[in-house]
């Protein structure tokens, strides 16, 4: 008897705290300044730019032709003077292609993360 008291108080309980009734709604889209395919702002993209050129300066034994020509060309592009590569990373690096650069610190990866960017 007991444990049908117990039972019948939590139901009223669940019933009177609305137990039964979802959650209001919360919004979950992210703003429009977030969202997945904006482009990365000036500042954003020079951050990217010392990502990658701090992993390339740390790759240790990794050396390839590619590889090196990859990190070179983003270095000097990244620091000349008008910084084409910032320039190109404002025009055509989305949001979501920074997550998939600042996932890793394999160069290779780095490469590949570079290669879906749409230009």
């Amino acid at each position: 008897m007991t444990r049908r008291r117990l039972l019948l108080a939590s139901v009223a309980l669940s019933a009177a705290c609305g137990g039964n009734e979802p959650p209001p709604a919360t919004p979950h889209a992210a703003p429009a300044s977030d969202s997945a395919t904006r482009n990365l702002t000036n500042g954003e993209c020079e951050s990217l730019a010392q990502w990658i050129v701090e992993a390339c300066q740390n790759r240790a034994s990794l050396r390839s032709a590619q590889i090196d020509g990859w990190c070179e060309e983003v270095e000097r592009r990244s620091t000349e003077q008008d910084r084409p590569w910032i320039a190109d990373c404002v025009k055509h690096v989305t949001y979501i292609d920074n997550a998939c650069f600042r996932g890793t610190r394999s160069v290779r990866s780095l490469m590949d993360c570079d290669s879906t960017v749409s230009r």
